[in-house]
């Protein structure tokens, strides 16, 4: 409870200081934002906090679970002793999901949510007795109405499908052939087997996305861009590749030269698709300890094809969450410090404005 509270003073405080709540644009008296905090004494349980953004009363429930992801009205979760898709709201009631449903036989469900909350797409992947994976993907509005099954895939040995994004259109899904076993080689989420696929009319279409394919690497999406960032021989360095998805386009951006800084992930394109910022990481293994890590954040210009590291060296894994203030900053977290950080872009001035993870707004802004 204390955290909780130090929390709440520290963000109110950083509003009140600026003018303005600088997490987000407007909000309406059904709004809230979202907040994750994991005691460091008992790392498997993580307490979803509610701050009522006219108010400013909170509210928080103690899950036991991973992959806490906004959704309209809710943060939907999976819960490891249920095994199930749960979802917990500002009432603070926890509820299994209406439609999303896990069985024994079940060996993972993956998924992705839109980007305004309204839809969500979910791949429930089992194992037969070989050791083979079965992925079953579906497709439906959150209220559950329109619920349809795009695709059956296997069974295939070690790859299950795992959705990623949907497009801004909200017809086409990014999706992962995802292998078993890889989650544990970087310290940021990479991807590989990528492939679109488009269910607007009555029939489904697939398509593989551009690039290597079997490239291994961080990826993000915007509307119709997917960035990627791929080591480059030349430089010893990590360059970034921009796709545009429709027609095909690329644009590469030239490394950043940092010695041996070779661990990038956390892409975050802004809303307009004009910039990008992810974590470039110095690590020594991935069994270092953490004041062995050193971390900073990239800026990058995808109109112009250019990019420039906008910070000091942290010493810690840095993992960008959203941007802010009109694309001028950056909200951040790093790892194993539990806390959320706004990071000025224009000189890399960074300042802490809660405890816990910020994880975005539910109920939506009002205009104005």
């Amino acid at each position: 409870m204390k955290h909780l509270l130090l929390a709440i003073i520290m963000l109110f405080a950083a509003a009140t200081a600026s003018g303005q709540n600088d997490l987000r644009p407007g909000f309406s008296s059904q709004s809230w934002d979202v907040y994750l905090q994991q005691e460091a004494g008992n790392p498997t349980e993580t307490t979803v906090i509610f701050i009522d953004l006219l108010t400013g009363d909170s509210a928080s429930v103690v899950t036991a679970g991973e992959r806490h992801t906004l959704i309209d009205g809710a943060v939907l979760y999976f819960d490891w002793a249920d095994r199930q898709v749960k979802l917990v709201k500002p009432d603070g009631i926890i509820r299994d999901h209406p439609y999303i449903a896990s069985t024994s036989e079940d060996y993972r469900v993956d998924w992705a949510v839109s980007d305004d909350g309204g839809r969500i797409a979910w791949a429930v992947s089992r194992k037969d007795d070989d050791n083979l994976l079965t992925t079953m993907l579906s497709v439906a509005d959150v209220a559950g109405v329109e619920i349809r099954e795009l695709l059956v895939y296997g069974p295939r040995q070690g790859i299950r499908l795992a959705p990623l994004a949907f497009a801004g259109a909200g017809e086409t899904i990014y999706i992962e052939a995802h292998a078993e076993g890889t989650e544990a080689s970087s310290s940021y989420v990479r991807r590989s087997g990528l492939f679109a696929l488009h269910f607007g009319g009555e029939n489904v279409a697939t398509n593989a996305l551009p690039g290597e394919r079997a490239c291994f690497c961080a990826v993000g999406f915007g509307d119709d861009i997917m960035a990627r960032l791929v080591s480059d021989s030349d430089s010893a360095g990590i360059k970034l590749e921009i796709y545009e998805l429709s027609s095909g386009g690329l644009r590469t951006v030239p490394p950043v030269s940092l010695g041996n800084y070779d661990e990038a992930g956390n892409i975050v394109i802004s809303p307009d698709g004009a910039m990008a910022v992810y974590a470039l990481s110095q690590v020594g293994g991935l069994a270092a300890e953490r004041e062995e890590i050193s971390s900073v954040i990239v800026l990058a210009d995808l109109e112009n094809a250019r990019q420039m590291v906008v910070n000091y060296p942290m010493s810690a894994l840095a993992r960008p969450l959203s941007w802010t203030e009109d694309k001028s900053a950056i909200l951040l977290t790093q790892e194993g410090l539990g806390g959320t950080w706004k990071m000025q872009l224009e000189d890399g001035k960074t300042v802490k404005v809660a405890d816990s993870v910020y994880l975005g707004m539910i109920g939506g802004p009002t205009p104005g």
